[in-house]
């Protein structure tokens, strides 16, 4: 004898519901995202373009808003080849370095290389800095809090822009020279990076998984 079964409208839009959430945080969890997708600067007439020409590391300090993992370092086009690309923790610990050539991935601005993944913690301050063996090379700075503004880097909403990292000796080390005002970069390094869930986001996720689970047997049976 066939059976039907007719699924109540609320426990179909309950089912919906969940799928989308499980869904929506999975594909969160393994996004591959940048830190500075883009910079604008201003228009205006009276705007003079600075640029940073120092014979070091040159970048910028950031604190993640949430745990994540770095998995590629990069450089903003129209710089010049072989740049190598570091990152830091505050005690100049290197994390992470490579070398970006011109036939590296180019995605959005900037060409990556990826690296083994390295895992950074939501509100601590790291480095980030591209260096130059062949000596000095010119660099747009950013510092949109002066006014008139200079012009603003486009960041991720899970990194916190903080400010201008250097050192001007020639060599690839930590780049310990900060100066203000806040929210400013010299715009070469970047990097990408996917946000690490916290437990609470597995467990949700198992959990929806498990209930759709049980839904699905309970409809079938």
């Amino acid at each position: 004898m066939d059976v039907t079964m007719t699924i109540p409208a609320k426990t179909k839009k309950i089912l919906g519901l969940s799928c989308l959430l499980v869904l929506a945080i999975a594909l969160k969890a393994g996004a591959q995202m940048e830190a500075m997708p883009g910079y604008v600067v201003s228009n205006s007439p009276n705007f003079t373009p600075v640029y940073s020409e120092i014979n070091g590391p040159v970048g910028w300090t950031f604190q993640p808003t949430t745990d994540i993992s770095v998995t590629a370092l990069g450089v903003f086009d129209g710089l010049p080849a072989n740049l190598k690309v570091g990152l830091w923790n505050s005690s100049g610990v290197l994390l992470a370095s490579s070398t970006i050539t011109a036939s590296a991935t180019s995605f959005n601005q900037s060409l990556y290389e990826t690296i083994t993944p390295v895992a950074l913690s939501a509100s601590q301050t790291y480095y980030v800095a591209a260096f130059s063996p062949s000596g000095a090379f010119q660099a747009l700075t950013l510092s949109p809090n002066l006014a008139p503004p200079d012009g603003m880097a486009i960041m991720s909403p899970d990194i916190q822009l903080g400010m201008v990292a250097s050192e001007n000796n020639g060599v690839f080390q930590f780049p310990d020279m900060v100066e203000g005002p806040a929210d400013s970069a010299i715009i070469a390094a970047n990097f990408e990076f996917e946000p690490v869930p916290e437990p609470a986001t597995f467990a949700l996720i198992g959990a929806g998984s498990l209930a759709l689970l049980a839904a699905r047997r309970r409809i079938s049976a």
